[in-house]
């Protein structure tokens, strides 16, 4: 910075000084101003400093609450019945020894399915056989079933689906007018249990 720079700068700074010291009402509104400023600076910290407080509060409360549950001793008996049930779900589920039986499973229990409730000329298409994402022993399969129901078999049909839950699941359903002869449209997966020779080979393919 040069030396004419400098003392223009210089001057300016005198300039504002003065003002400054011979404003009265504009040192009052910069240190009103500054008072503002600061009352909201501490508000806020308050209001961070309340919601915190609130915040753990809340979280001591739960933590209580899940001591106190933790402590009972039936919930170790629950978690033994649902892994008890578990285990018999996947003991229910059908063992397959390749793709091509997996495919014939699923037609066959859509056409039995078909026959218990009275559908009137049903068409079943069954789609390749797919991998379950994270599971190697599963395979499931996607499936279509057409036909006319008969009058009031929207009842059958659904208990019927319902018999091969959870590991037999209807993606879509379509049914038409409740009329003599209603039309459904439905797409089913299948899920299977993979052989034993299939499954090692499986976890194989996806091991790196």
């Amino acid at each position: 910075m040069s030396r004419e720079q400098w003392d223009k700068l210089r001057g300016q700074w005198l300039k504002v000084r003065e003002q400054w010291q011979g404003n009265l009402r504009l040192r009052v509104a910069a240190m009103v101003i500054v008072v503002f400023a600061g009352l909201h600076v501490l508000d806020a910290i308050d209001g961070r400093r309340v919601k915190a407080a609130a915040q753990y509060e809340a979280d001591l409360q739960l933590r209580e609450r899940m001591e106190l549950v933790a402590a009972q001793p039936e919930w170790t008996e629950r978690a033994g019945k649902a892994e008890a049930e578990l285990d018999a779900l996947r003991r229910q589920m059908m063992q397959v020894g390749s793709a091509g039986q997996a495919q014939a499973e699923a037609r066959a229990w859509l056409t039995e399915l078909a026959g218990t409730v009275g559908l009137e000329g049903p068409t079943i298409k069954v789609e390749s056989v797919l991998d379950v994402p994270g599971h190697a022993e599963l395979q499931q399969v996607l499936a279509r079933l057409d036909g006319k129901l008969p009058e009031f078999g929207q009842a059958a049909l659904l208990r019927g689906l319902s018999r091969g839950l959870p590991w037999v699941q209807v993606e879509r359903l379509e049914l038409g007018e409740q009329t003599k002869s209603s039309r459904v449209n439905m797409v089913v997966r299948f899920y299977y249990k993979r052989g034993a020779g299939d499954a090692s080979v499986a976890a194989q393919e996806e091991s790196p």
